[in-house]
């Protein structure tokens, strides 16, 4: 029971995934029409809060809070999917393998590991070298959001965001489109999606907070002081170390990646070893019930109580068709 109450308790995840090749999302006004149209389609339908996101030209830091583990894996899955449709029209592509299989969904354990999970999400810009702050960065980010929502759990921040379909997308003449080219496309698109009903981009910036039971107005506006000043703080450093902001405003789809790492993982961040520990000792538990419900699935049973978190196997073969 101890392992249920934990998995299922109201959590905030931290959700990563990243190009296989180039840098084919970069911080332009057309790449931030299609994610924010495709984020906000998403959310229509599924019982997912996202709390805030910045989006690299190959990577996105993305909060989120979540009770249900299926719609939050339904929800990066589509997410995923529906960018890659669309950038193969972008490019003029029939085929693009784009997104490397290894997407980190961290569980947030303790809230010191989460105002870290924050700041090192909107210092990302600034550490890649594209600008000094976050303030100048012009791809798709809830900084704003972040820094203008009330000091409230459920406060919503909300944006009409058109309904674009793959086939609103005619192929750009370059991968680097000159600004006039990239205006047209977004005025296009804008025009064909116009006939449609629009879709409410709603981001709560500070829901991920009830994750760790903080509710007071005045005890959330403290936090997000600390990760403001953590953020400014961290940004004056890298512009006396780093070299000047160069930016990056080309789609380019070359230049393979390769993880330096790779294998099964549980991912989590916790700033308790303690606290990491529990959880790893609860998962183990959880997996070994699954493992001994698939043990009985192989021995013909059909009503396997399996844990409501997992997710279903299909039945595994008990005889071979002659």
């Amino acid at each position: 029971m101890r392992c249920r109450r934990m998995l299922r308790s109201k959590r905030m995840y931290d959700l990563c995934f990243r190009s296989l090749q180039g840098l084919p999302l970069p911080a332009q006004a057309l790449t931030a029409l299609i994610i924010e149209s495709i984020i906000g389609r998403l959310l229509s339908s599924q019982d997912v809060i996202v709390g805030g996101y910045v989006w690299m030209s190959n990577h996105v830091h993305m909060q989120i809070f979540s009770l249900d583990c299926g719609a939050l894996t339904h929800f990066h899955a589509c997410l995923k999917k529906r960018l890659t449709d669309f950038l193969k029209r972008l490019l003029g592509l029939h085929r693009l393998n784009l997104w490397d299989t290894r997407t980190t969904v961290g569980v947030v354990l303790d809230l010191e590991a989460a105002i870290e999970r924050l700041v090192y999400t909107y210092l990302n810009p600034a550490q890649a070298g594209l600008i000094n702050s976050i303030d100048h960065f012009r791809g798709c980010d809830t900084w704003r959001d972040f820094m203008n929502a009330p000091a409230d759990v459920n406060a919503v921040v909300e944006r009409d965001v058109p309904w674009i379909l793959a086939t609103d997308i005619e192929p750009l003449s370059r991968e680097n489109p000159s600004l006039r080219e990239e205006q047209a496309a977004v005025a296009a698109i804008r025009e064909q999606a116009s006939t449609r009903i629009t879709n409410k981009l709603r981001v709560m910036p500070c829901k991920w907070l009830e994750a760790f039971k903080i509710t007071d107005p005045v005890e959330i506006e403290r936090i997000r002081r600390r990760i403001i000043s953590r953020v400014r703080d961290e940004e004056a450093k890298i512009a006396r170390t780093h070299a000047p902001a160069r930016g990056v405003d080309e789609f380019i789809v070359t230049d393979l990646y390769v993880p330096k790492k790779r294998g099964r993982k549980v991912f989590m961040y916790s700033s308790c070893r303690n606290l990491r520990s529990a959880f790893l000792e609860i998962f183990r538990v959880f997996i070994n019930r699954c493992t001994e419900c698939y043990e009985l699935m192989k021995r013909g049973a059909t009503d396997v109580p399996w844990p409501p978190e997992c997710f279903k196997p299909p039945a595994p073969r008990l005889c071979n068709v002659i």
